[in-house]
């Protein structure tokens, strides 16, 4: 199964990193989440789903209001992976050395002032299925199959002036509310593929369990952490039954 792959490519100032980010993946979760499975504890084939609320979000840095998932799980997860994201980028030396921007309406400057960013930086949304499988019948495996991935791109500039900050509030709101409404028709276009509801058993192979007032497709956030990780031992172990059933 080939997984379908969205791009979406933006251009922000230091201090809306977080809030640009967190727009995105709420956006998108928003169509990507369930109300929680209730099942008949006497006929587990027969299920209702629960009612999932939305809120309306203000953000401080950027000129726009959007929506997202009611649910304060769903945020402490997200906020917890986003925080761990723009924390690998602000300890760059290139964050506080790099070049500055200077809008294009406001005061004339050079064209590296205008142009050039700061970093370039890329995150992954992405939402999958997990299928099991046994290693000569003995040991069980489980494969992760992505369905969806929603690829992110970031141009992080530094404004010159407090009056060419206010305008990149204005211009980033403006296209990020237009990545908001490109997110809303994509995931309505029809006949598009998504995971088929498992039996009661199989639930956490597709959905996320995590949450007791909502149900999410399966996801996570890819993104290369600019210090290395540790190699662990569950990492090694995953690697070795990886090469043994290639």
């Amino acid at each position: 199964m080939n997984a379908r792959n969205q791009c979406i490519n933006l251009r922000v100032e230091v201090r809306q990193i977080r809030e640009a980010i967190s727009c995105l993946i709420d956006s998108t979760l928003l169509h990507r989440v369930v109300g929680k499975f209730k099942y008949d504890q006497k006929n587990l084939k027969n299920y209702s789903l629960g009612s999932i609320g939305i809120e309306e979000v203000a953000l401080n840095e950027i000129n726009l209001t959007y929506v997202r998932v009611n649910s304060p799980e769903l945020v402490a997860v997200v906020d917890k992976e986003v925080h761990r994201y723009v924390n690998s980028i602000q300890h760059l030396d290139s964050i506080n050395d790099g070049l500055m921007y200077r809008s294009p309406r406001g005061e004339q400057g050079t064209g590296n002032e205008k142009n050039d960013p700061l970093i370039s930086t890329k995150l992954q949304l992405e939402f999958y299925q997990v299928k099991k499988k046994k290693i000569f019948n003995i040991i069980e495996n489980e494969d992760t199959l992505p369905w969806e991935i929603w690829t992110i791109g970031l141009d992080v500039v530094k404004t010159k002036q407090e009056s060419d900050y206010v305008q990149m509030r204005e211009d980033v709101g403006e296209k990020l509310g237009e990545q908001v409404l490109n997110i809303c028709n994509f995931v309505n276009q029809p006949k598009m593929y998504m995971p088929s509801t498992p039996l009661h058993a199989d639930l956490p192979l597709v959905f996320d369990n995590r949450f007791s007032d909502i149900q999410p497709y399966l996801f996570r956030l890819n993104f290369k952490d600019q210090e290395s990780a540790p190699e662990t031992l569950g990492g090694n172990v995953r690697k070795f039954l990886s090469a043994m059933t290639k």
